[in-house]
């Protein structure tokens, strides 16, 4: 070998030792593998692919206005034959101490219940606290993030914006309050509620023909306080029903907790219908508002 091809491999060699030398005065995470790197890393925030086109699409008004002008009914239906197995809903955060508000029907029956934080990734619920006469439902975990605020009622408000996972993906509707209904659960656990009913107006974003899976979902008004739970839809007309605030409020006094009503707005600016994809991004990434999974057998 002449003696320039020497010199240049000597200098492939010490460059080699160079970079390893430099690279190990860094810290290394604990979880550092060669073969699998270290997710915190390389991986974007969980829900964000998923939500990031909700930024320049804005709204799709999927649903026909003329379906709100019939009257709602006095009173709705819902079978329940007890029978269930796995399936996934929606739950938001209203405590950094672990207490997360959802659908009774998306917990109730459940073995084993989650919080999911990530792909393949979950919570386990600790306990969970079912209201007797209403369809919701208080889970606790140990912490959750930052708790959505709490409205003490709807108080007039006309609009809303329900955030959850219908058909398992991140979505949210916005909705128009048609009034007060009475909600009838027959079958083997049967009882009567109170509920409002909201007409869709549009949806982000434009891909379910079904709102399952939005259960247990929240429902905020313009100023971000929540207002409601999501429990369920009548897709012919373009309505869904969700709880009253006394309602879910009744079941933090069944759990013996505190959890404080907000009478001020908590947004700087008001959501609307061309801003709130965002806001509901902004709640799903953080798991503010999580999927729930509900494991059977």
């Amino acid at each position: 070998m002449r003696k320039l091809d020497w010199i240049a491999l000597l200098l492939v060699v010490v460059v080699a030792i160079g970079g390893k030398i430099i690279g190990g005065s860094e810290s290394v995470p604990e979880n550092y593998s060669p073969r699998r790197p270290s997710p915190e890393l390389f991986e974007p925030k969980f829900w964000d692919s998923e939500t990031v086109a909700w930024l320049r699409e804005g709204s799709q008004n999927k649903r026909s206005e003329t379906r709100s002008i019939f009257s709602i009914p006095r009173e709705g239906f819902i079978e329940e034959t007890g029978r269930r197995g796995s399936s996934t809903g929606s739950a938001f955060s209203v405590s950094s101490e672990g207490y997360w508000l959802t659908a009774r029907h998306v917990v109730e029956g459940c073995d084993q219940v989650y919080i999911q934080t990530g792909t393949r990734e979950g919570v386990r619920v600790d306990r969970t606290v079912i209201h007797p006469q209403a369809d919701v439902a208080l889970l606790i975990t140990d912490g959750a993030p930052e708790g959505l605020p709490i409205a003490a009622s709807r108080n007039g408000k006309r609009e809303s914006f329900s955030l959850g996972f219908p058909k398992g993906r991140p979505g949210a509707v916005h909705g128009r309050f048609l009034g007060e209904m009475t909600m009838r659960h027959t079958g083997w656990r049967g009882y009567r509620e109170r509920v409002y009913a909201w007409s869709i107006a549009s949806e982000i974003p434009q891909r379910f023909a079904s709102l399952g899976g939005l259960s247990g979902g929240a429902v905020i008004d313009a100023a971000g306080r929540v207002i409601g739970i999501v429990q369920a839809e009548s897709p012919r007309r373009g309505r869904f029903m969700t709880a009253r605030p006394e309602t879910y409020q009744k079941v933090f006094e069944l759990a013996g907790i505190n959890v404080p009503v907000i009478s001020e707005p908590v947004l700087k600016a008001r959501i609307s219908s061309a801003n709130y994809g965002s806001i509901a991004r902004e709640l799903i990434t953080t798991l503010r508002v999580a999927k729930v999974l509900c494991r059977v057998g």
